[in-house]
């Protein structure tokens, strides 16, 4: 569904990313084997770093919460 969030609370927007080529054939295989698109196999990878790493307050990825 196009305009609504489905996975997180928030759209997703491009990005531009560089990989080599291993880099990328390893993240696009990895992704298929957990039956999900590449964006998603990142996505996931980064909130749970997001989670267990705080690096920055959290109003920052998330406008209006506390921190």
């Amino acid at each position: 569904m196009r305009g609504i969030p489905v996975h997180h609370n928030e759209l997703k927007k491009p990005h531009t990313v560089w990989f080599t080529g291993a880099a990328w054939k390893w993240l696009q295989l990895s992704a298929k084997e957990s039956n999900t698109s590449v964006g998603e196999l990142l996505e996931s990878w980064v909130r749970e770093k997001m989670d267990t790493t705080p690096i920055f307050p959290v109003s920052e990825f998330h406008p209006g919460d506390e921190t």
